[in-house]
């Protein structure tokens, strides 16, 4: 009898504390049940209303995310790094992701930003492609073999902006323009390197450029084979910067010229006084 007396008291007891959708508290007072919402976080990477009056930065001072949402991002020179978390770069819990649309690089380590900075990439007809690579060489003093300048037999510079592959002037000398920390993604010579960058402004013949001190950091810390993600697409940085396929398949039109990789059978000797000679790239 106890036993069955047990059973129909606490039947009685859960019947109190789900009627009318209330829940039962140790005080003895009821609430609604609240439904349980998935919280959908903004990407502060493209957080909106940045620019409006009264804006107020809603992260935590000295964080990425609070780095990200100031109104002058992506639009700043300005880098930020995670010494700790470049530390631990691997190839396996680390990836480069290159925004096109907001020039900016941002190296993901187990999901987290390390190092977030502008870039310069391709201009038209030599835009950079999009897809997924991987850091295949390394070098800290590359040299172009195809733009740079032409030099006469008395030293002086006769084209400082010249593309190897439009001729070779006779008599003259080509000396590459200098790549420090280079790192190529594709055979034919795309990769990101040292090189001018202006803040949200497409610069380049097809490379990732990057302010110096900055390049020279992430050529510290970076690895060969680390995954690389060239986008037309914010990336969601609430997935831990993940890209998706779509936004990583646009390639150059044939004729887009952004190989850096020139064999000695492709340059031709053109004769000094002619329009070739001096063609600016």
């Amino acid at each position: 009898m106890k036993r069955i007396l047990f059973t129909t008291t606490a039947a009685v007891l859960l019947a109190a504390c789900s009627q009318n959708n209330k829940l039962y508290t140790p005080s003895g007072t009821t609430q609604p049940v609240q439904p349980i919402v998935p919280v959908q976080l903004p990407n502060p990477l493209d957080l909106p209303g940045k620019n409006q009056p009264g804006y107020v930065n809603p992260y935590t001072p000295g964080t990425h995310e609070h780095f990200a949402a100031q109104p002058a991002y992506p639009l700043t020179l300005d880098h930020w790094a995670n010494d700790a978390l470049l530390s631990q770069v691997t190839r396996a819990n680390s990836k480069l992701v290159v925004c096109i649309p907001q020039q900016r690089a941002r190296l993901y380590v187990n999901g987290k930003v390390a190092l977030d900075w502008a870039v310069s990439t391709g201009t038209n007809g030599h835009e950079t492609p999009t897809g997924v690579f991987r850091i295949i060489e390394k070098n800290e003093d590359h040299k172009s073999s195809r733009y740079g300048k032409f030099v006469d037999a008395n030293g002086k510079v006769t084209n400082s902006n010249a593309d190897l592959l439009h001729g070779l002037p006779e008599g003259q000398t080509f000396e590459g323009a200098g790549m420090p920390y280079w790192h190529r993604f594709t055979p034919d010579g795309v990769g990101l390197h040292t090189g001018k960058v202006v803040a949200g402004q497409r610069l380049s013949h097809g490379c990732i450029r990057t302010q110096n001190h900055v390049a020279k950091k992430l050529f510290q810390h970076s690895v060969l084979q680390l995954p690389v993600y060239i986008t037309r697409a914010v990336e969601d940085y609430n997935r831990g910067g993940f890209v998706k396929p779509i936004d990583v398949k646009y390639r150059p039109k044939p004729g887009n010229d952004y190989t850096d990789n020139v064999a000695p059978t492709q340059i031709k000797i053109v004769p000094a006084n002619s329009p070739e000679a001096h063609f600016q790239a």
